[in-house]
């Protein structure tokens, strides 16, 4: 599959139970045991009504995120033409205070390894970190023109794809003198709101800037510090913000994941797709996913995805399962 970048800019829980409907245990007023209430059941005659124990309160699940199952599996590894698209952070890799200190958990680096070499198969690693970054903490760099074997690095959220090409009709993002400008008054909002507790700190991207409160010591005063930035730069216009696990991007340009994965679908025509991801970020890309593909939500919360994993580690382990199946 092989595609020119988007140039589609304007610059350019778990899951949820609920209470089953039931009666309530009341305690049992000749013993006090605390045991439920007797009730009479329905009979042929009233003579022949007998007692017995009312129900406790009992907890219906409700419909979420299952965990992958071999038919997943055996669909994938049938699929004609397959993409992977993978989140970073959160999924093929853990988290750290320092950034550029994380990289890919053994498992997923050896399934990624598999993958890209397999016929009709490609792997993109999907991530908000810029492609600089990206190179550090991966074993991949930017191809701009990407084989069949090739990992395909896209940045910034879909923003900086590593093919992409400025003076063609996909080009990425190119910010103008406005954007420019708004991420300079971004940017100084930030450092000023960075300085409310010692280690909150902010990630510089070339499209955004987003402020970290992972490993913060007084977490009141981080979140507080959060959310006063969120409100002084939602008032500007022409910022897109969005709240992640411990940070807080704000972003000049409107591009998602899911809007240049859906793009880059339409681009290729996959058979089918897999997306993983763990973030809020990451629900975008979930939600434009077509009925033949899968998405699996890393970790707990609220989500779009059909299946689910706990960790990076149960990642590791799809990702080798498809990898084994496909080969």
């Amino acid at each position: 599959m092989t595609a020119t970048s988007p140039g589609s800019s304007p610059s350019c829980w778990r899951p949820r139970t609920c209470a089953g409907v039931s009666t309530t245990a009341t305690p049992c007023a000749s013993s006090g045991c605390g045991s439920a209430t007797p009730r009479r059941t329905a009979s042929a005659s009233p003579g022949d009504a007998t007692l017995v124990p009312m129900t406790s309160p009992v907890s219906v699940p409700v419909p979420g995120p299952s965990p992958v199952t071999d038919a997943d599996i055996a669909d994938l590894a049938s699929a004609g033409s397959l993409l992977l698209a993978l989140d970073v952070d959160g999924t093929l890799a853990g988290f750290s205070t320092d950034p550029l200190a994380v990289r890919l958990v053994p498992g997923s680096a050896t399934a990624v390894e598999t993958l890209r070499t397999l016929p009709d198969t490609t792997v993109m690693l999907l991530s908000g970190r810029d492609l600089k970054q990206l190179q550090i903490i991966t074993p991949y760099g930017p191809v701009a023109a990407p084989g069949p074997d090739d990992v395909r690095l896209v940045g910034s959220h879909g923003a900086e794809p590593a093919e992409a090409d400025a003076d063609s009709d996909g080009a990425a993002d190119v910010l103008t003198v406005e954007q420019k400008d708004l991420l300079d008054r971004v940017t100084t909002l930030a450092e000023e709101y960075a300085t409310r507790e010692e280690k909150l700190w902010v990630e510089y991207k070339p499209f955004s800037r987003s402020l970290h409160c992972r490993g913060t010591q007084n977490r009141p005063l981080a979140e507080a510090a959060m959310a006063e930035l969120r409100a002084a730069v939602g008032q500007f216009e022409g910022v897109h913000l969005t709240d992640g696990k411990d940070i807080l991007e704000i972003a000049v340009t409107d591009m998602t994941k899911g809007r240049y994965l859906e793009w880059f679908i339409g681009a290729t025509d996959p058979d089918k797709v897999v997306f993983m991801g763990d973030d809020t970020t990451d629900e975008t890309a979930l939600k434009i996913l077509r009925p033949q593909d899968l998405g699996v939500k890393v970790g707990e919360g609220e989500t779009a995805a059909s299946r689910r994993v706990a960790d990076t580690q149960e990642v590791a382990e799809v990702l080798l399962r498809i990898a084994a199946a496909r080969q």
